[in-house]
């Protein structure tokens, strides 16, 4: 089962990044001959690729073709995400959706995190039948966005702490400095009007959530720190769709390499369990 690196040009017409990608950022496909159905995972905000390659096997192996890009300003350099808006992520998405209705049957839409929240978007946008949202950026109430759109215009970042931490297990093949490379670009800096573009992501996601009619799995941690369980009682009353929440009581917010085994084992169960009961594959 080996990952293709010659990827389809979805981002032409947006922001072209400036600073190489980083091995485990590239974005992948798996496919085989006469698929009918194929499914696009969407990783989250300041993510990568390389965060859903299992969730691609594990899809794959259902009998998916699968398609993971990478979001503009993602997993290049700090300076990248930057420039890039959501405009860029959105634009990049729908290129994607326009490509594979032409060449597909149907199209499964897996999203985590803001990914979840242009999952939303893209499922109302495009009619699609199947969506499956992990912990999804529709709440995300440690954003004090009043505060933030006070001090865009005038910082560009603010440094917090952050650590590698170990006892995440990732399933990609990448440079051995990915992680801490990464984790300097991104993940040790909050940018102001970077989330300023993830709050319009997750705006526009929650208006376009009474027009869902989507069948859609809602995957829930219990020791999420970002997405309260408020989640679940938003997406269920809003949606027009059939509903399925499976909730992993022990699972934080990175529910596809999570760093409990158990919480991910079931995530990936239920995953699969939806995904042969809504297509025949």
């Amino acid at each position: 089962m080996n990952l293709n690196y010659e990827f389809p040009p979805w981002s032409n017409g947006f922001y072209q990044d400036k600073a190489p990608v980083r091995t485990a950022a590239k974005p992948f496909t798996l496919t085989r001959p006469k698929a009918k159905n194929a499914a696009l995972l969407i990783h989250g905000y300041a993510g990568y690729p390389g965060e859903l390659i299992r969730v691609g096997r594990e899809l794959f192996e259902e009998g998916f073709d699968i398609y993971v890009p990478r979001l503009p300003g993602n997993g290049t350099s700090g300076a990248d995400f930057q420039m890039s808006r959501a405009k860029d992520w959105i634009g990049t998405l729908r290129n994607a959706m326009d490509d594979l209705t032409k060449k597909y049957d149907k199209v499964l839409i897996v999203g985590h995190s803001m990914g979840g929240a242009l999952a939303v978007t893209l499922a109302k946008e495009y009619s699609v039948s199947n969506v499956i949202l992990i912990a999804p950026g529709l709440l995300i109430p440690f954003i004090p966005v009043f505060k933030v759109r006070l001090i865009a215009p005038f910082v560009k970042k603010i440094a917090v702490p952050w650590q590698p931490d170990p006892e995440y297990t990732f399933y990609y093949e990448s440079e051995e400095d990915d992680d801490q490379y990464l984790g300097s670009e991104y993940w040790s800096w909050v940018f102001p009007k970077t989330l300023l573009e993830l709050e319009k992501v997750r705006k526009e996601a929650v208006n376009d959530l009474s027009d869902l009619k989507s069948n859609t799995l809602l995957i829930t941690g219990g020791k999420d720190p970002i997405i309260p369980y408020d989640v679940v009682a938003l997406v269920k009353e809003k949606i027009q769709g059939p509903f399925t929440h499976l909730h992993l009581e022990e699972a934080g917010h990175y529910i596809p390499y999570d760093k409990n085994k158990e919480a991910q084992e079931e995530a990936y169960r239920g995953i699969r369990k939806f995904a042969k009961k809504a297509y025949s594959v």
